[in-house]
């Protein structure tokens, strides 16, 4: 047993001094990035109390380059990965602006799909806007295009 044990250290001793150490690689953004939000609900017309789903999907495109974590300048945002070029379903990612405030309810329990839940809370046209934030670009948020509901 003991010649089983100090084979398998020597093994892994062996495979640890033989492996070259590399830093750790990231990506920093080089220009500003595109990010493209598309709306989409269930129903543009429904009644009182009823609920719609809400989705969007976000485009994002940007020119990251590949660096070694060492070369990041102090305060400089890096990531491991850059933010997926399309994300199908976003719409619990996103702050949603509701006209009149308080119009809806949003359903904040997590869901698979990533859609969102809202219960309409109001009589007449309700406005809402997907806003998002941009990684890597502070102060910077991008809004979607306007979706209108109609409730009776």
């Amino acid at each position: 047993m003991r010649v089983l044990a100090a084979s398998a250290w020597l093994w892994s001793f062996v495979l640890l001094v033989g492996c070259e150490q590399r830093p750790p690689m990231v990506y920093v953004l080089e220009s500003p990035q595109t990010v493209t939000l598309t709306p989409s609900v269930s129903a543009t017309e429904a009644k009182l109390g009823e609920t719609v789903v809400l989705r969007v999907e976000r485009r994002t495109s940007g020119n990251w380059r590949q660096v070694p974590r060492s070369e990041v300048q102090p305060g400089q945002c890096w990531m491991y990965r850059p933010p997926p070029e399309v994300e199908a379903e976003v719409a619990d990612d996103v702050y949603w602006e509701v006209v009149p405030e308080e119009a809806i309810r949003l359903n904040t329990e997590f869901r698979l799909d990533h859609t969102r839940i809202a219960t309409l809370l109001v009589r007449g046209k309700i406005t809402l806007t997907p806003i998002t934030a941009v990684p890597c670009e502070p102060d910077r948020v991008v809004r979607g295009p306007s979706l209108e509901i109609e409730v009776s």
